[in-house]
């Protein structure tokens, strides 16, 4: 009766940690973890009851002479015990992984909250940048002008712009703030407003990037500045002029030979009350082309390491100068898109081409 009773208190404890199990598994939702846990409990319920079953029928003669019998009654007694004992001391642990799986839950929830309103506020920005950049081309009697404007990011610290403060002038600029994204993009806002107001009262290059330096020079800290090349077009006295804050153009001739427009002075907001040179003007001619880029088209790297560069730019608008400047602007997008090495842009794209007619 002792090898039943001890089978029988092991089929007790094996059977409870069996119950205990499946009411963790309703609790948690385990189903898997605990449906081989609760398999393997059934099955050794199973055995010990074929156990005292066969005890039961052949009972052993001299409990002397059964220690084998013995050591696997009381094994199978400490085994059942273990099991109990560990489906008892297991459910704190799943209490703590539900806690911290609640918490993570919670977290990713306000994450995605902040990401989605983190976005809105991108999109946001982005609306109101592109609705203070032109829509389109302005529409000059002998100009053919087409432009290219493609952030790297969300927002863009790139800046171009036309003013005609009378029907025969157009002031054309070109502009990048260093760095790009969201800081660049709101320093290219507030430098749009004081282009756009300078540029309507004061006709001429020298004056106009003299006191566009100064007012961006009061707002920016040190180590920022911006890029900038103005161009002024007479249509009346068929002339160009410019001034280069720290950064060049392209003016492409007929025959196609080209030269650079070379920079001025520093970029905008590095030294205050600097004086740039009075431009000396350059004759218009018919079959001219200006080209107007930032660093970013000049600077994408190529799988050999290699920049775009300038010739590269001058030579494809010289190969392509009987298209017309949106035909070119286009080509110029898509052979800075093939010769890149990196499918995203690492700076923002800008390019303002001017077709002389």
């Amino acid at each position: 009766m002792a090898f039943t009773f001890v089978l029988g208190l092991a089929a007790l404890f094996q059977l409870v940690a069996v119950l205990m199990a499946l009411r963790l598994n309703t609790i948690y939702r385990r189903r898997y973890a605990w449906l081989f846990i609760s398999g393997a409990g059934v099955l050794m319920t199973l055995w010990i009851g074929a156990g005292i079953v066969d005890t039961i029928q052949s009972p052993p003669g001299d409990i002397i002479w059964e220690p084998t019998l013995w050591v696997q009654t009381l094994a199978t007694l400490l085994t059942a015990i273990l099991f109990f004992a560990g489906i008892a001391t297991i459910e704190p642990l799943f209490k703590e992984n539900e806690a911290a799986r609640a918490l993570l839950a919670s977290e990713n929830a306000l994450l995605n909250r902040e990401v989605q309103h983190s976005r809105e506020e991108m999109m946001l920005a982005q609306r109101v940048q592109s609705n203070l950049l032109p829509r389109s081309a302005p529409h000059v009697p002998g100009l053919d002008i087409a432009f290219l404007s493609r952030p790297a990011e969300w927002t863009s610290g790139d800046y171009f712009d036309f003013v005609q403060p009378d029907d025969d002038t157009l002031i054309v600029t070109v502009a990048d703030v260093c760095g790009h994204g969201l800081g660049p993009a709101l320093l290219m806002t507030t430098s749009r407003s004081y282009f756009r107001g300078i540029a309507r009262t004061r006709k001429q290059c020298q004056p106009i990037i003299n006191t566009w330096n100064n007012a961006i020079a009061e707002d920016v800290e040190a180590g920022d500045f911006m890029t900038a090349l103005v161009v002024r077009l007479d249509l009346r006295e068929q002339q160009i002029e410019y001034l280069g804050a720290g950064q060049n153009g392209l003016l492409i001739q007929s025959d196609g030979s080209f030269e650079e427009l070379e920079r001025s002075g520093p970029p905008l907001g590095v030294i205050d009350n600097f004086e740039y040179p009075c431009p000396d003007p350059i004759t218009l001619e018919s079959g001219q082309i200006l080209v107007l880029c930032t660093d970013g088209i000049h600077e994408t790297e190529g799988q050999d390491g290699s920049q775009f560069g300038t010739h590269r730019i001058a030579d494809l608008i010289a190969t392509h100068r009987d298209l017309t400047a949106a035909q070119m602007v286009k080509r110029l997008d898509i052979e800075v898109r093939n010769f890149a090495v990196a499918a995203k842009a690492h700076d923002d794209l800008t390019a303002v081409i001017i077709k002389i007619a």
